[in-house]
């Protein structure tokens, strides 16, 4: 069975160009609802196209295991290529305490009470959901609302976040302060272009102790996607929370569906912080465009060296598998990897922005 799937997915994922080169450096190229960047400009495309040029010659006749350090992993649907690194990163958030202080003096979270209505009650003494307890009309509701914070029901709390904020409202960032670190999972796919096509590289990272392990799982050859995906699902727990830059649109979707073209009965749906909403809040107008690596490269001084655009990852494993020539692998793993790094200064930076505003 999975042979077949397996043969259908490698006709299907023969590389189609799904990208324009266009010959400004001044393209819009922030993503505002496309999945992926269509465009690229020249000068980014040829050094692509020179990087791969140079990987092609430099490791000719390599082995996998030789060119990048990790190792075949098994498991009841398949196997993978995996790869692991610790950095010397660590991710922030506010503490718990302050979250509830944040959270829980917002009185406009229980149904019914609006900003007139919220200056009302704050100005006869209650301040905070807490106070809300004492008020013979609004206390079932505000009882509802602290017994899903007491029990950390960060889901719960996200949909009625949603239902009356933006999602990106600081009050919906303060939710992560319910969570431990260890509960974060940074999240990151690299694919073969848009939806339909296999994801190539599944990353994520993790804390552990003041430390953050970045897990790779790639695809050697299409028949380990299933493999790959079910290492991804093995690290979801009760308490997990996930973190992704345009996620919400993307990743998560595009998982799912691979879940669903295997039949592979799993469920990724966890509490999620989709770090590019709150980005675009907090700094757009002070950067030319809400990409990770510009993101990155503004706040962090972080310019990448031979890096490969999201857009030519397609392309670059395409010749992976024509040619066998695990160079071409190199630049799409380190460009996965620094996402998820990114990614996860780029989550604590936003709590300093908000202690700052």
């Amino acid at each position: 069975m999975l042979d077949h799937i397996a043969k259908r997915l490698k006709d299907k994922a023969k590389w189609v160009r799904e990208y324009e080169v266009i010959e400004t450096e001044d393209g819009d190229m922030e993503m505002e609802g496309a999945v992926m960047p269509r465009y690229i400009c020249a000068s980014e495309y040829e050094r692509a196209m020179r990087l791969k040029e140079q990987l092609l010659r430099e490791y000719q006749d390599k082995s996998l295991e030789e060119v990048v350090p990790g190792e075949t992993i098994s498991n009841d649907r398949g196997a993978c290529y995996y790869i692991q690194h610790k950095h010397d990163v660590s991710i922030q958030k506010a503490d718990l305490e302050k979250s509830r202080q944040v959270i829980c003096s917002n009185l406009k979270l229980i149904y019914g009470i609006g900003e007139v209505r919220e200056r009302e009650l704050k100005q006869q003494g209650y301040n905070t959901i807490y106070d809300l307890m004492r008020h013979p009309r609004w206390r079932d509701e505000a009882g509802k609302f602290l017994e899903a914070f007491e029990s950390r029901d960060t889901r719960t709390l996200q949909d009625l976040l949603w239902r009356w904020f933006p999602r990106s409202d600081p009050l919906l960032l303060y939710l992560a302060g319910i969570h431990d670190k260890n509960d974060f999972i940074i999240f990151d796919i690299e694919t073969m272009g848009l939806f339909g096509r296999p994801i190539i590289l599944l990353g994520i990272a993790r804390q552990k102790k003041e430390r953050i392990n970045t897990h790779q799982y790639l695809l050697r050859d299409i028949p380990d996607e299933p493999g790959a995906l079910w290492e991804f699902i093995s690290h979801l727990e009760e308490n997990t929370a996930l973190i992704t830059f345009n996620g919400r649109s993307f990743d998560i979707p595009y998982v799912e569906e691979r879940l669903g073209f295997y039949g592979l009965n799993a469920s990724i749906e966890r509490p999620h912080f989709d770090v590019l909403h709150f980005a675009r809040r907090a700094f757009r107008g002070r950067v030319p465009d809400c990409r990770l690596v510009t993101l990155e490269r503004y706040l962090f001084g972080i310019e990448r060296k031979d890096d490969v655009p999201s857009t030519l990852v397609p392309e670059f494993y395409e010749t992976y598998l024509k040619t066998r020539n695990p160079g071409l692998l190199i630049p799409i793993i380190e460009h996965n990897r620094q996402d998820l790094i990114t990614l996860s200064r780029l989550f604590s930076r936003l709590y300093d922005v908000l202690e700052d505003a």
